[in-house]
């Protein structure tokens, strides 16, 4: 998939302390989606985590060289390196998923083996306004997701204000505009269907009770009022995923042009979730 501009400067910032040559076949990586690309990417992920006394041995590691011992990295190295692997290669490795893994073989299979299951479990789906409002709690008149699609950690809904609304009886007299809480709500729950609809899967995890909270937002920009008769063009990234939390960014568009925009949007779920605010 393509990335714009703005992910790959984002890339680029976060994985500064990679050599240049790693962070250009990881962006090459994700915009063609070239398997070959990644031994070394991970291969120069390690290097950037390895103690400095260890760094040569890197340019010398096989199947056999272990990740400890022969390597030097600890328990909470290896989450560092875990968590930049997911960035780079844009999926999420879950700690159970670790067990068992001790050797830099290990780890390229468990890599070889987890991209293979992403190209295969990343179909598209789409949902009606029967279909959204079976699996959210929010229910009209307070549900504002009327269709929507799902493909892998992308997502995009709709919703049109038809001016019926309640909230523009007061907001404002003789001048009718949606509160910007009413758009980054429709933005929240389009992102708390993506958890409930996913996540079970993907986790091997029952979210009884449907329950997900808002835990926190940050960076959210608004830019013009929208109006009754104007359509919501909701659109959102997921860009982690690691219980008991969903991280989303995500955007709010009106005929193309930007409404809203949240750079972190953080969700929480599971049967006790962290104290948030209901979205």
């Amino acid at each position: 998939m393509a990335l714009d501009e703005k992910q790959i400067a984002d890339l680029k910032q976060s994985l500064r302390r990679c050599k240049p040559e790693i962070v250009d076949a990881i962006i090459k990586f994700r915009q063609a989606g070239d398997r070959t690309l990644v031994p070394s990417i991970v291969l120069g992920i390690i290097e950037r985590y390895l103690p400095a006394e260890n760094k040569g041995a890197i340019a010398h590691a096989t199947d056999e060289t272990r990740l400890a011992e022969d390597l030097g990295i600890d328990s909470l190295t290896m989450l560092e390196v875990v968590l930049s692997i997911e960035e780079a290669l844009g999926f999420r490795v879950e700690d159970t998923e670790l067990r068992g893994i001790h050797t830099m073989g290990e780890v390229l299979q468990f890599l070889d083996k987890k991209l293979t299951q992403d190209q295969t479990t990343s179909v598209s789906k789409s949902y009606s306004e029967m279909e959204i409002a079976a699996i959210l709690p929010q229910q009209p008149p307070f549900l504002f997701v009327e269709h929507a699609s799902i493909n892998g950690d992308h997502l995009t809904g709709s919703y049109l204000l038809r001016g019926s609304e309640n909230f523009f009886e007061g907001h404002f007299k003789g001048d009718p505009v949606v509160p910007a809480a009413i758009v980054f709500e429709a933005l929240g729950q389009a992102c708390c269907l993506s958890v409930l609809a996913t996540v079970p899967k993907r986790l091997n995890k029952v979210l009884v009770g449907n329950q997900v909270v808002f835990a926190t937002l940050d960076g959210a920009h608004f830019y013009k009022r929208g109006k009754p008769g104007d359509k919501l063009e909701i659109e959102a990234n997921l860009t982690k995923l690691r219980a008991p939390l969903a991280i989303f960014e995500g955007t709010v568009k009106v005929n193309g042009d930007r409404l809203a925009y949240i750079e972190k949007l953080v969700l929480a779920f599971g049967d006790e979730p962290p104290m948030g605010k209901a979205l």
